[in-house]
């Protein structure tokens, strides 16, 4: 596959026609794909290049959260993994525990985000007690703006 067919494979999976913001993507994704004491982990951003296009952004602005997501995600995991390991003492372990904790509540914060964002926020109502009058009416179906549908 040249350069240019590659390129523009990752244009679609970032809702984007900008090179630049491909560029500037792929540039944050190595830098969160980097392992501690080590280089660029390939099969991070392998990993993280499939989470994108698996969550199918339709905009720049959706491709950017959803990055964030794919970085969150990674660190996170990097993260418990160090704290599975139990390296170092008590004190070190609670720091990185809390320091996974925190970005995994980022993590699912930021799906929340993205579930409201393409569903408009979900808004419902729950009835829990309905009082009946013996001279009661009622009407039902969709209402919108004082108007039946």
């Amino acid at each position: 596959m040249s350069a240019g067919q590659w390129w523009a494979r990752l244009k679609a999976p970032l809702g984007t026609s900008s090179s630049d913001f491909v560029n500037a993507t792929l540039l944050q994704l190595q830098s969160a794909a980097r392992l501690p004491n080590s280089g660029i982990s390939q099969i991070a951003i392998n990993a993280a290049l499939s989470f994108i296009e698996n969550a199918k952004p339709q905009t720049e602005l959706e491709a950017a959260l959803v990055v964030q997501m794919a970085c969150s995600h990674a660190a996170g995991m990097a993260v418990l993994s160090r704290v599975g390991g139990g390296h170092g003492g008590d004190r070190h372990v609670a720091t990185m525990a809390a320091a996974a904790s925190r970005l995994l509540r980022t993590y699912a914060l930021q799906l929340e985000t993205l579930r409201r964002w393409r569903n408009g926020g979900s808004q419902y109502m729950r009835i829990e007690h309905i009082n009946i009058e013996s001279d009661a009416q009622a009407m039902l179906g969709n209402f919108r703006n004082n108007a039946i549908e």
